[in-house]
């Protein structure tokens, strides 16, 4: 769960189609409606490593959900950005546009996901999760405000535990299968090794992003550590993201000699769906295989398998991932210290353009969608 570099990539993965092009201009949305799914395997990127940015989320009452972040981290602080509300903390913002009327795409606790659901999932600080919790029931006993989403320890829980670390298997992942080999080969009282460093647990801000929290006494105190999100392929996903945007894939160990190597892209990348694990925030347990992540340049994101599919959560909630533009998350954002190179390949690669160039407070950036509906907005630092 964490993005500190700890989760292990296992699945293989595909090529995505490449796709070539020699316009002058950026293609628009409009233009290109199959460009989201085009990965150009043979250009290479000649910009740096991106940064994340902000999480740009529309709020009926931006001041509002500034005080509840400004609770739940105290490290951080209110400001503005681009002179839009904002709370920033270890370099990251949430920056906001104030609406008349609530957006679609707030997390319902009852049905599990955002309604609809974008590729966004969640973001969260690596903190200790035992004392986290400790400290905002103190504060708000009644759960009026933090009110702590169930942790589903296995396929027989109907009630669940509003942290991970209470779980019968405390701080480990575990399939249904190994769940019921380690239950078979064990006593009742048999002593748990946690040592992960995993506790994890969920909370829904006031206007329905939902956020979780992960670590232990151990963790070191990180606002953005870590941000999830869903695709239909995560590890096509991966690919997308380091062939448009100069992401990097982590890098693999090698067998033999233990040293760090560079990590190719997933070939293939359409791959089947793993077993349903626990600890999880869904009753019927959550997919975490395949699983896949990428390196910016100051932080790391995270994809899984969209959930709700076969059946898991009815006819009406099984649908394709929505595209996040006016939803309650309508975009993340990352930085690069010079947009001309980017927007270059940009042209090149045929990325589909939502809007822009355009000016920025006093800068200037351009929004573009990934391969399953998340928009991006591409942000030029030093301009």
């Amino acid at each position: 769960m964490s993005l500190r570099w700890r989760h292990v990539l296992t699945a293989v993965i595909a090529m995505i189609a490449c796709v070539s092009c020699g316009s002058d201009r950026l293609t628009t949305g409009d233009e290109n409606p199959e460009g989201r799914h085009a990965v150009s395997s043979e250009m290479s990127v000649s910009f740096p490593v991106p940064s994340f940015h902000h999480i740009h989320i529309n709020s009926v009452n931006p001041s509002r959900a500034l005080d509840w972040w400004a609770t739940l981290w105290p490290a951080g602080r209110k400001t503005t950005f681009a002179g839009l509300p904002a709370f920033s903390a270890d370099g990251i913002y949430l920056v906001y546009t104030e609406v008349d009327e609530p957006p679609l795409g707030a997390f319902d606790p009852e049905r599990r996901q955002s309604i609809p659901q974008s590729p966004f999932w969640t973001t969260g600080p690596s903190t200790d999760g035992l004392a986290l919790y400790e400290r905002l029931t103190a504060l708000d006993s009644e759960g009026t405000r933090f009110s702590f989403l169930p942790v589903f320890t296995g396929p027989d829980d109907k009630s669940g535990v509003p942290h991970s670390g209470l779980a019968p298997f405390g701080d480990q992942l575990l399939t249904v299968s190994e769940m019921a080999a380690r239950a078979a080969s064990e006593d009742d009282d048999a002593v748990r090794d946690r040592v992960s460093g995993q506790d994890f647990g969920y909370l829904v801000d006031p206007d329905g992003v939902l956020v979780e929290f992960n670590g232990n006494a151990e963790t070191t105190d990180l606002f953005y550590g870590h941000t999830h999100f869903w695709h239909e392929q995560p590890l096509c996903a991966a690919n997308w993201y380091v062939e448009h945007l100069g992401m990097k894939l982590p890098p693999r160990r090698d067998p033999d000699t233990q040293a760090l190597a560079e990590r190719e892209s997933h070939q293939p990348c359409e791959v089947e769906i793993g077993e349903v694990s626990y600890a999880s925030f869904l009753p019927m347990g959550q997919f975490r295989s395949p699983i896949a992540n990428v390196r910016l340049a100051n932080a790391g994101w995270m994809w899984y398998p969209r959930q709700c599919r076969d059946g898991r959560c009815g006819a009406d909630l099984d649908r394709p991932l929505s595209p996040s533009r006016g939803q309650v998350v309508d975009h993340v954002a990352i930085s690069y210290p010079d947009l001309d190179p980017v927007l270059a390949h940009l042209r090149a690669t045929q990325v589909r353009i939502l809007d822009g160039p355009y000016p920025l407070g006093e800068t200037r950036a351009v929004l573009i969608e990934d391969l399953d509906g998340l928009a991006i907005e591409l942000i030029e630092e030093n301009r």
